[in-house]
């Protein structure tokens, strides 16, 4: 006997049905999202145009809810006591899935990490959803995201009460490889500043305490202590300030530095360690320092079972997974690593360009504009808005 034969046939004929069912939601889905590509396109240019900073994306999150409010999504901006946050909510089934956008750029470099594709990957996800929303009793949040960059936006609005009842969070973020579930570290920082005394170079250097010389002493002593960090443990930071004329002994320098760790336990590890870089090099100059804390990054908790659905998902429209040294090797943090903590989550890089051309270079800007990427976002829209579906469809608690 075939092992098909064992089966019921009310038993096949009850997969059959719930394949084709599975399949027409998810063509359905994929038409409303062809038929809104150019909008989609046109919101990611749009917003990769007028490049904003973390909790200043006052243009970028009108244009999101702008183009949610058209497509019949309850807005509401301002959420959660952020300015530039939004809440779109379609739906009002019993299973939540939210769709993260993010909108903000980097000095200088502009959208070099890509967030334009971000929020027009979620906008264009989320109106794929709504027209299936009833069918998958399903509803479908988009929370635009501020400051994901600088200042812990996700964690912000996840002490006012945002991401509460949701059955799964999900974004994409655009990067130079495709990974369906890529490690993301924990992370924080810190701006310091030394405060010495300025004197006069020539004349009177012995009344000076040489801040410069502390910002230089802080620097070589996380430089040795670089030899002795765990694997994917990174410090790193620049000096802002620290002097204007070579004949002023310089009483003041600044700048800012981040520690990443595989998990917010070893970070926990590695802050004495880099803080006392910095009290020691204040010693040794004779100069003090006060050290400013951010809020920290937890790393990402990514979810086995949506990974699993994306990547059959983003495959089936074309899109390959190779084992990329790369892509296992590449390692960034994201207050996204709060929500996974709470809220069963992915965040996958979908790919735009080819290496060596990477996140936080100016030719990562160009990029995040091309015709490729204009194409990983609707593929990737797609692919995202079909592993909604299937969680829904299932639905999977991850």
């Amino acid at each position: 006997m075939s092992a098909n034969a064992a089966i019921p046939a009310t038993m096949g004929a009850s997969a059959t049905r719930n394949t084709e069912l599975r399949n027409a939601i998810k063509g359905a889905v994929q038409a409303e999202i062809e038929a809104f590509r150019d909008r989609a396109i046109d919101l990611s240019h749009r917003i990769h145009g007028m490049p904003e900073l973390g909790f200043a994306e006052f243009k970028s999150s009108r244009e999101v809810a702008n183009e949610l409010r058209a497509a019949g999504f309850t807005v509401t901006e301002r959420a959660f006591g952020l300015d530039t946050a939004i809440s779109a909510v379609a739906g009002a089934g019993s299973f939540k899935a939210i769709v993260v956008a993010e909108y903000d750029a980097l000095p200088e470099l502009g959208h070099a990490c890509g967030h334009n594709l971000i929020a027009a990957c979620a906008v264009a996800a989320a109106v794929g959803l709504k027209g299936v929303a009833e069918q998958l009793d399903l509803t479908v949040e988009v929370l635009g995201t501020p400051a994901e960059e600088t200042g812990g936006g996700k964690i912000l609005m996840l002490e006012q009460g945002a991401f509460i009842g949701a059955d799964m969070a999900m974004m994409i973020h655009p990067a130079p490889f495709e990974d369906a579930s890529p490690g993301f570290l924990a992370s924080t920082g810190f701006s310091f500043e030394f405060s010495g005394k300025s004197s006069h170079a020539a004349a009177s250097p012995w009344g000076a305490a040489n801040a410069a010389d502390a910002s230089t002493i802080a620097q070589v002593a996380v430089g040795l202590l670089r030899q002795q960090l765990p694997n994917d443990t990174r410090v790193h930071g620049v000096v802002t300030s620290a002097g204007s004329a070579a004949n002023v002994i310089p009483g003041s320098s600044a700048g800012v530095y981040g520690i990443r760790a595989q998990t917010l336990g070893d970070l926990e590890d590695m802050v004495p360690r880099v803080e006392a870089c910095f009290t020691g090099a204040a010693l040794a100059a004779g100069c003090t320092v006060e050290l400013e804390w951010e809020l920290t990054y937890p790393n990402v908790v990514q979810s086995p079972q949506l990974a699993s659905l994306y990547q059959q998902n983003a495959e089936a429209l074309g899109r390959s997974f190779p084992q990329d040294p790369e892509a296992r090797a590449f390692r960034a943090s994201t207050d996204f690593g709060a929500v996974s903590q709470v809220v069963p989550s992915l965040h996958p890089h979908v790919k735009i360009c080819d290496s060596p051309v990477s996140n936080h270079q100016s030719a990562f800007t160009e990029a995040a504009a091309s015709e490729r990427a204009d194409q990983a976002l609707i593929e990737g829209a797609i692919a995202m808005a079909w592993t909604v579906v299937d969680a829904a469809l299932t639905r999977i608690r991850p």
